[in-house]
């Protein structure tokens, strides 16, 4: 709301002039900051319904038939038109401040109006609006570890989308590496099979464990314990009773998967039930992925449990000596300019500068932990506007 009076101000100063209310100038005439919002959850809900309100005088004003027509051509205007339909709704000539569980998905929605681009962002407990980094180092031994590639999306996508096109980007380049070690964000059965049978890269980083009751209490029956038969499609469970149905279907995302079930009967007749389903009446039933990501999830999910294997996933862990580095000395999670493509930008340049600062001290014989950096693979970093 401030930045479209700001820019209205600026274009068509007389015409804001000659209606906008006086209060108008004591609510928006400085910037809002957190401390000075008012207390409590109903009279913050309030105050944004009276921006709200204002915010739709400002509109009808804007698109009436005596306002000129360029005007609602100011990109701020279309951006503030499109943010009151995300944030508010009008009911019984009231307008209303939207719920967060009725608000449209992050990507979907404007989070700033200086930068369009910027997008909310949310890694664990830490938020922002902005824009997220990728970044891909080598860690081969006593070489000189350089950042071979730099992604810049958008805050709210995923991490694991972001797999494929770095692959892609360093085939570009003929940077491919043999393996790639990644964080756990950038893994999921679908890469283990398709970058290796694609790329010839092997992903390694950990797969999501199984999250189901029967593998958290120890002696039930999740889903490693079942036999699949992929020639004749039936499943055998730890009691030795083959399925009764195999479908393919698809999961929520649209993913191919095999939905199994048993034979009624046979599983309530069990002696065991208890270790399997914890239905009164249902039969126990499996969602399996295909053939190839099943038997890959299930290796790395008994290999990620090993000595060996945490000990060859342990060099990952440099990456945030990197993002220290970057962040610290290269001021990598602050942009200095609006939009994706200067964003992205800025940090291939800062990549740039951390390279020679790495080769420099390589050159001079320094050691990798007196220079403040570590070696890693693929991570990301929060980049703020």
């Amino acid at each position: 709301m401030r930045a479209a009076l700001n820019t209205l101000a600026t274009v068509a100063p007389d015409w804001l002039r000659s209606w906008v209310p006086s209060e108008w100038f004591d609510r928006y005439g400085r910037a809002v900051d957190e401390y000075r919002l008012p207390k409590g959850i109903a009279a913050r809900q309030e105050y944004a319904e009276t921006i709200g309100s204002d915010g739709m005088q400002l509109l009808i004003a804007v698109y009436a038939e005596t306002a000129s027509q360029w005007l609602r051509q100011v990109p701020v205007i279309e951006i503030l038109r499109q943010t009151w339909v995300h944030q508010y709704y009008v009911e019984n000539d009231q307008v209303r401040w939207r719920a967060a569980t009725d608000l449209p998905p992050a990507g979907s929605r404007f989070d700033s109006p200086y930068d369009p681009d910027a997008r909310y962002g949310n890694k664990r407990s830490t938020t922002w609006t902005g824009y997220k980094v990728h970044i891909t180092e080598t860690c081969d031994l006593d070489q000189v570890h350089l950042i071979s590639n730099v992604e810049t999306t958008h805050a709210h996508i995923c991490d694991v989308t972001q797999t494929e096109p770095i692959h892609a980007a360093l085939a570009s380049k003929a940077l491919l590496p043999s393996e790639h070690i990644v964080d756990a964000g950038y893994v999921d059965s679908n890469l283990l099979v398709t970058s290796h049978k694609k790329h010839g890269v092997e992903v390694v980083g950990p797969v999501r464990p199984n999250v189901s009751w029967q593998a958290r209490i120890s002696g039930s029956y999740d889903i490693s314990q079942f036999a699949v038969n992929w020639k004749t499609k039936r499943v055998t469970c730890p009691q030795r009773k083959k399925s009764k149905s195999w479908t393919p279907t698809e999961d929520a995302w649209g993913n191919p998967v095999v939905y199994v079930k048993f034979s009624r009967t046979a599983c309530r007749l069990c002696p065991v039930r208890t270790l399997c389903t914890r239905s009164k009446s249902e039969p126990r039933s499996l969602t399996l992925r295909p053939k190839a990501e099943h038997l890959a999830l299930q290796f790395i999910r008994q290999q990620q449990q090993t000595e060996e294997w945490i000990e060859r996933y342990n060099i990952r862990a440099g990456v945030e000596g990197t993002l220290s580095q970057g962040i610290r000395a290269f001021g990598l999670r602050q942009a200095r300019y609006f939009g994706l493509p200067k964003v992205r930008l800025q940090h291939i340049m800062t990549a740039v500068a951390i390279n020679v600062v790495r080769m420099v001290a390589w050159l001079r014989g320094v050691p990798c932990q007196d220079q403040n950096f570590t070696i890693c693979h693929t991570s990301s970093s929060l980049k703020q506007e």
